[in-house]
């Protein structure tokens, strides 16, 4: 579960800075300042609250692959 975790930081991360370099480019991008800065404090509480799940979803993720293991034994004795 955790490289899924990492992908998602890297494909934030490449989307963030191909914006930034967009908005450089950008003729009269005076205009979308705020929303470019609402937009990026978004993203960095999205990427503050997903670090902090991560560790319940690789909890989540080992606990399903012990129950499959479990169940597989438990099938494989009846």
């Amino acid at each position: 579960m955790s490289y899924r975790v990492s992908d998602t930081y890297d494909g934030i991360d490449q989307a963030m800075r191909l914006l930034r370099r967009s908005m450089k480019g950008m003729p009269q991008r005076y205009r979308y300042m705020k929303q470019y800065d609402d937009l990026r404090r978004a993203v960095a509480v999205l990427v503050i609250l997903l670090e902090e799940a991560t560790p319940w979803l690789e909890e989540t993720d080992k606990a399903k692959q012990a129950t499959t293991r479990a169940r597989k034994m438990f099938a494989a004795v009846r």
